[in-house]
């Protein structure tokens, strides 16, 4: 799974504010990634957990540090910090309001002073909160709700510098919106969420891939007589600024029976994106394949072609 926003923190000085962080974002749809909710309890300590933590890491869009008491001094901090680096993700630096605005991470190759960074002085849980989500209103500026009687076509906006390529996030998962409920297959969620300001159209391809075996696209239904396929390519999706749309479909029977026999059960998604101009941007694909145990999938940046 894909993750908008990454929470890095000390434990046992900062697990209830990151627990209380995620919380907050995820009745607004922001996905957050905390690792003693995220990864699977059984992965603790093997490489797989660690495989979660770096997914996460370099997919995220935001990488939000909780400095409390003993940050800077955490082995996995520092890993964290320096792939987050490496990535170039965007930094967000929450300070509890105690602690100096100088604090000197070490990083190996570099030294990290949190100084350089903009930092948000918080003193509660509500504040950190509230602050979180003024700092990421500014990075994300909602669309307008104020819509006008005399509505007028877009205006072609041209790509450059000023407005790069569309940028989407899109993922494969079990969890169903706003509850603490889990699909079970053959259902399967589905969500994409644009970041992009200005409104963009996208075609999704599911591909199904079972123990290397290659199920084809996602089929499609036919609906008042009219075939739609939301999941091969068929539909284009009207993604507004800032919206993220969920859907769902179910897989064929043959990958639920093939459960029981320990396959692979493997997902692959392309996006294809076109801008105002019609430009079209064919992005790379990437995968999830299905975690049996705890009913969940790993995203997996590879291509199964």
């Amino acid at each position: 799974m894909q993750y908008e926003v990454f929470i890095c923190y000390k434990r046992n000085s900062a697990d209830d504010l990151a627990e209380r962080l995620r919380d907050a974002l995820k009745e607004y749809e922001i996905s957050a990634f905390v690792d003693t909710f995220d990864i699977p309890k059984e992965y603790k300590l093997t490489e797989k957990w660690w495989q979660y933590r770096d997914s996460a890491i370099t997919n995220c869009s935001t990488f939000a540090m909780i400095v409390t008491q003993g940050f800077e001094r955490s082995s996995d901090i520092i890993k964290e910090i320096s792939l987050a680096s490496d990535r170039q993700r965007r930094f967000v630096c929450f300070r509890w309001a105690n602690l100096k605005p100088e604090i000197l991470i070490d990083l190996g190759d570099q030294k990290l002073n949190t100084k350089d960074i903009e930092q948000i002085e918080f003193s509660t849980p509500a504040e950190l909160v509230r602050r979180f989500f003024d700092c990421y209103e500014r990075q994300h500026p909602r669309e307008s709700k104020e819509v006008s009687v005399h509505a007028t076509k877009p205006q072609p906006t041209p790509t450059s510098k000023e407005n790069p390529p569309p940028l989407v996030h899109y993922g494969i998962t079990q969890s169903i919106q706003n509850t603490e409920y889990k699909r079970k297959l053959p259902d399967v969620g589905f969500y994409i969420r644009s970041w992009h300001p200005h409104p963009v159209k996208a075609r999704v391809k599911a591909r199904i891939i079972l123990d290397g075996k290659d199920l084809g696209m996602e089929k499609g239904e036919y609906r008042n007589g009219k075939y739609v396929g939301y999941y091969n390519g068929q539909t284009e999706w009207n993604l507004n600024p800032y919206t993220i749309v969920f859907g769902h479909f179910s897989i064929p029977q043959e990958c639920v029976e093939s459960v029981e026999k320990n396959k692979t059960l493997t997902i692959e998604v392309r996006v294809t994106l076109e801008d105002q101009n019609g430009q079209v941007f064919d992005y790379l694909p990437v995968a999830w394949t299905y975690i049996r145990e705890s009913n969940v999938w790993f995203f997996e940046p590879v291509n199964f072609s």
